[in-house]
């Protein structure tokens, strides 16, 4: 099994430039140990001032929360801060598009997700990014999409919910127009043959608290938010192939009869023609951090599930998701004009 580093020491990055130039190649053999030499060995690229990480949501999502339980370990292993700059607007395309016309010289990436990659270009015709031209460095998390119902609303299972919306349209709450909460909604309501009324906020946060406040009956929400709501909000029931490990007296929509499979990813694109050199430096320094075991755990504990993939497979990942939710989207008929 490979052992992930330790954090580094003060100096790390200059120190293992000069190890780096004395180590024989032929030491990437002994695995894990060698790796972060390999990062210098295969490409003399290093990052000369602090990193942005655009984060294309509020604080509170789940793409922030990956980043923020991140940031630390892949920053120590480029000898470099890592600045999180929450950019959200419009479903995620303000932070996106910035990203997309950012420098490509390894000083500015993008912590991306299923919903501004692969669910924003088939729902607006006039998308300002091109997702295929992004450069993928790393997956991070899988999310898991849960149906939460306000507090005095008059059902407990999911069977009562849906004889429920048949008699009346319901309300639920997501955090945006064409987000992935949206699109998994959307996917429920035709299994389950209802039809309710779609109120997007401007973040999924916000979506909670309304809620929980009786604004709206439903809310579909992030794993990782859910999981600090179980008190407030009744749950019922996870949009993904299996129950999750932090939360597992909730059972999948699946097996109470309505096939509804909706998890979403998490992970980092850095902008356009962004050079493979810098690509495989930062690809590596975040495949040591994913297999940090602590790192591990505190995505577990929020209700994420850690995703771990090299640049290849997370490029080839990337590109049967982005067909994958354009499929499925024409076949619903959403369109959102922008």
């Amino acid at each position: 099994m490979k052992k992930p580093n330790q954090k580094p020491p003060a100096g790390w990055a200059s120190q293992r430039r000069m190890l780096c130039a004395s180590v024989p190649v032929l030491a990437m053999a002994s695995g894990m140990g060698a790796l972060p030499c390999a990062v210098h060995a295969q490409a003399d690229w290093m990052p000369t001032k602090p990193i942005k990480m655009i984060v294309p949501y509020p604080p509170g999502g789940g793409s922030d929360t990956v980043a923020r339980i991140v940031v630390q370990a892949f920053g120590n292993r480029l000898g470099q801060p890592i600045v999180i700059e929450n950019r959200g607007g419009a479903n995620g395309a303000i932070g996106t598009e910035l990203a997309f016309a950012a420098a490509p010289d390894g000083h500015t990436l993008l912590m991306s997700s299923a919903d501004t990659y692969s669910m924003y270009p088939p729902l607006y015709p006039k998308a300002r990014f091109t997702s295929q031209e992004f450069v993928a460095i790393s997956p991070s998390a899988k999310v898991n999409f849960v149906i939460m119902g306000r507090p005095d609303l008059p059902a407990r299972t999911l069977p009562e919910l849906i004889a429920l919306a048949k008699k009346s349209r319901l309300t639920y709450g997501t955090w945006g127009n064409g987000s992935g909460a949206h699109i998994a909604m959307s996917l429920f309501s035709s299994v389950a043959n209802v039809e309710m009324i779609h109120v997007p906020y401007q973040g999924a946060a916000p979506a909670a608290q309304a809620a929980i406040a009786g604004q709206v009956d439903l809310a579909m929400m992030p794993m990782h938010l859910a999981a600090s709501f179980r008190g407030k909000l009744t749950a019922f029931g996870v949009a993904a192939s299996h129950r999750i490990e932090s939360v597992k007296d909730i059972p999948t929509l699946t097996e109470q009869g309505t096939p509804v499979l909706a998890d979403a990813w998490v992970g980092v694109v850095a902008p356009p023609k962004t050079p493979p050199a810098i690509a495989a430096t930062l690809a590596r320094a975040f495949s040591e951090t994913m297999a940090d075991p602590e790192v591990s755990r505190r995505l577990i504990a929020v209700g994420l599930v850690p995703f771990i993939a090299s640049r290849e497979q997370f490029a080839a990942y990337l590109a049967e998701d982005y067909a994958f939710w354009g499929k499925t989207i024409r076949a619903s008929g959403i369109r959102i004009e922008n």
